[in-house]
């Protein structure tokens, strides 16, 4: 096992549950782009392998919301289900605006999310988590994770 995939390794096993959901939605984000890209270069059939990927990791984020009668998690299944729909509209109809759609959607639920992780680390006086940066604030040669306190 390489360097990296020895601690990609180690940084899932000790996640918490709100880093692996964030790690989830990173994943998915990323996965966007690279159906942006492939689309680009009229590489659809790829691309497709990469959107159902993408429904994979939206499904397990919906599975992952558990409670029914709170609220929140109503609001949030809802928000799943939501992008569930647009991830299948940009599979079928290879819709860029859908695409767009779903990789803001994503955006936002990694900044949700990376402000709890960062919330969890403070607690238990652990180095700073990251911080996201949506693709709007940060140029294209930049990372989406920022380890500023």
């Amino acid at each position: 096992m390489d360097p990296r995939e020895a601690f990609l390794l180690q940084e899932i096993e000790s996640a918490s549950p709100a880093k692996l959901r964030f790690l989830l939605l990173q994943k998915a984000r990323g996965l966007c782009l690279v159906v942006s890209d492939l689309w680009k270069e009229n590489r659809h059939n790829e691309a497709e392998q990469w959107v159902i990927r993408i429904q994979d990791i939206v499904t397990e984020l919906l599975s992952g919301v558990v409670d029914p009668q709170h609220e929140l998690a109503r609001i949030t299944s809802d928000l799943y289900v939501f992008l569930s729909k647009l991830v299948v509209a940009v599979m079928i109809e290879r819709d860029a605006e859908a695409l767009q759609n779903v990789t803001e959607i994503l955006e936002i639920e990694m900044e949700t999310w990376a402000m709890f992780v960062r919330q969890e680390s403070v607690e238990r006086g652990a180095p700073p988590a990251p911080k996201f940066m949506s693709s709007s604030e940060s140029s294209p040669a930049e990372t989406s994770l920022n380890f500023e306190a």
